[in-house]
């Protein structure tokens, strides 16, 4: 009877937390951090979906819209450690996975990027959660892989802030 019980309350528990991840709005924290290599910034608009193993894709379409930066500020130039924040629906586990996108517009269109990091904060029952991918590639036409798309998996793989 006891077994039963401890089973039902983890159930219900775990029922819990993933009914307020389904439901609930949750704030995300960004962080990209440009390479200090010539070159490597960009004017281009940038674009990023990251996702859990399961639950909703947090989709931005134009990353620079989230900026937390000083007003005039110049996203994603070289050497730029730059920060966005903004809400979308809770993931029910750490997001690990990470689809980021340059249009290739602007005057200087390609861009480095050493890496980006994401976390969902605290929201009801759901604790805080990071994961940082290592990027360092180029998203251009121009400079190997030729592409303007680069895409991240991770799951289960928790990095710490540098």
């Amino acid at each position: 009877m006891k077994l039963s019980l401890a089973l039902a309350s983890c159930l219900i528990f775990f029922l819990a937390a993933a009914t307020t991840a389904a439901t609930a709005r949750c704030t995300f924290e960004i962080i990209v951090k440009t390479d200090g290599r010539r070159n490597a910034g960009t004017d281009a608009r940038v674009s990023l979906q990251v996702r859990a193993t399961s639950g909703p894709t947090l989709t931005i379409t134009n990353l620079e819209s989230w900026g937390q930066m000083a007003a005039g500020h110049d996203y994603f130039e070289k050497g730029n450690l730059d920060r966005f924040r903004g809400t979308g629906a809770c993931m029910p586990s750490e997001p690990c996975n990470m689809v980021l996108t340059s249009d290739g517009s602007g005057n200087k269109p390609g861009w480095y990027v050493s890496y980006v990091m994401v976390t969902q904060l605290a929201q009801g029952r759901l604790p805080s959660m990071t994961h940082r991918w290592a990027v360092d590639q180029w998203l251009a036409v121009d400079e190997a892989p030729h592409m303007l798309t680069t895409e991240r998996r991770g799951c289960g793989i928790g990095a710490a802030a540098p």
